[in-house]
């Protein structure tokens, strides 16, 4: 197993029967055209179980299989706060009632990376992979990726790897938190940003029931000309708390002092804002640049080299368990499932000399 990929074909003895729960929830995997877009639709069950026979006959492995689909099938650029969520809570329903060897969930290609992130930290106690899959090309269409993403899936949960959330998708297994939607127009559609390293020992989180009525949680990315009134209002607006994708180790526009009181108001009134990098590589350094210095000094919480989507994801989970304050840094900057380096610490950059 590598840090960026993790190749089923590695792992040996296969299992010759597998036991699979599969939740369709939507996306390309099973739209139609009716001529006005591709749009999803519900009842793909028998189309389902006319792609597991041929897996079955491709691999020699024998699938039982219960099929079910959410109550509303989406697009999922539909998803909203509480998506997530609700299909964890059925994954983790069908598990309890079952005990399948693992759990494929059919979903959109567009807010995959976002979900999965969210259900890994949800289903982190679970003993079983549960993998998140999809299309970028509609089940029996010409050229459909469909069958192929979902024989990487059933491939994983045959192979007995490690559990956890992942996403099978074109060519690769990706760590759902440490995963991103790299192309629209590519079988291999995502890929796995940054290293993903699990912690020796996984850090037990607080055993809280979830708060029903968690304020909102949300995501903002600077920009060339930011007016310092637009992050103030997403300040206002996501009360949870914001995810503040920088610039490098995490600059942004100041704007004299307007940009750091903008986000010591929040902090203070109890809104945790949290620092990321826009950058592929490196991590955010809080203390290397003034601008980063402002926001340390406003309360914001340095998120190291997590992802947009894992960022998102593991703050409003956090919030939504009622973790806040010192406690609520604390495990924003704890590496829980592999979404964080275990080594945060910034290399200073070199002194070079030149002649």
């Amino acid at each position: 197993m590598t840090a960026r990929e993790i190749s089923v074909a590695t792992v040996p003895q296969p299992l010759s029967e597998i036991s699979v729960d599969i939740l369709y929830t939507g996306g390309t995997f099973g739209m139609v055209d009716h001529g006005d877009g591709l749009r999803a639709r519900p009842g793909l069950g028998g189309e389902i179980a006319d792609a597991i026979a041929q897996f079955e006959r491709a691999s020699g492995i024998a699938v039982r299989f219960d099929y079910t689909e959410l109550e509303q099938v989406i697009d999922s650029a539909d998803a909203g706060p509480g998506t997530a969520r609700r299909i964890a809570e059925r994954v983790r329903s069908g598990i309890a009632d079952r005990r399948p060897d693992g759990v494929i969930v059919v979903h959109g290609t567009d807010t995959m990376a976002y979900v999965g992130a969210r259900m890994a930290f949800e289903l982190h106690d679970l003993d079983v992979p549960v993998v998140l899959t999809g299309a970028q090309i509609p089940l029996g269409q010409p050229g459909s990726d469909a069958m192929s993403n979902l024989s990487l899936a059933l491939n994983h949960i045959a192979a007995q790897t490690v559990p956890g959330t992942f996403i099978a998708f074109g060519a690769a297994l990706h760590p759902a938190v440490r995963a991103s939607k790299r192309a629209s127009d590519d079988y291999d559609g995502f890929t796995t940003v940054r290293e993903f390293i699990r912690p020796p020992t996984p850090p037990r989180l607080p055993e809280i029931p979830p708060r029903a009525d968690s304020p909102p949680v949300g995501l903002f990315a600077v920009f060339p000309g930011m007016h310092p009134d637009l992050l103030d209002a997403a300040l206002h607006h996501y009360r949870g708390g914001l995810v503040l994708e920088c610039y490098g180790s995490g600059t942004l526009p100041l704007h004299g002092h307007a940009t750091a009181a903008a986000i010591r108001a929040a902090t203070t009134r109890g809104t945790p804002v949290v620092v990321i990098t826009h950058c592929d590589s490196g991590a955010v350094d809080l203390d290397r640049y003034q601008p980063g210095r402002a926001l340390r000094d406003a309360g914001a919480i340095g998120g190291g080299d997590l992802t947009r989507e894992a960022a998102l994801a593991k703050l409003a989970y956090l919030v939504d368990l009622g973790i806040s304050g010192s406690g609520l840094r604390r495990w924003m900057t704890t590496n829980l499932l592999g979404e964080l380096s275990n080594h945060l610490a910034i290399q200073p950059i070199p002194n070079h000399s030149y002649n």
